[in-house]
């Protein structure tokens, strides 16, 4: 069967949903996710939004280490 539904919002985006990525620069490239970047919604590709997500869990795992670290020399301190 075929699948006449798949893309349809994409078809009702302007140029079919493609541009230029707000990060990488990308030319013609399909930007469909909106991500915050720097305070600002903006529309970035497929590989920048995976790249921010991997950032972005890199970047709380650091944070939760060092929050038990940070957490044991504070009653020390005292």
């Amino acid at each position: 069967m075929s699948k006449s539904h798949r893309g349809t919002g994409i078809r009702k985006e302007p140029n079919h949903g493609r541009g230029t990525c707000a990060i990488c620069g990308a030319g013609q490239i399909k930007t469909l996710y909106e991500q915050e970047v720097d305070g600002k919604k903006v529309k970035v590709c497929k590989f920048c939004k995976a790249h921010l997500k991997n950032k972005a869990r890199a970047d709380a795992k650091v944070a939760k280490a060092s929050a038990p670290a940070a957490a044991a020399e504070a009653p020390a301190a005292e």
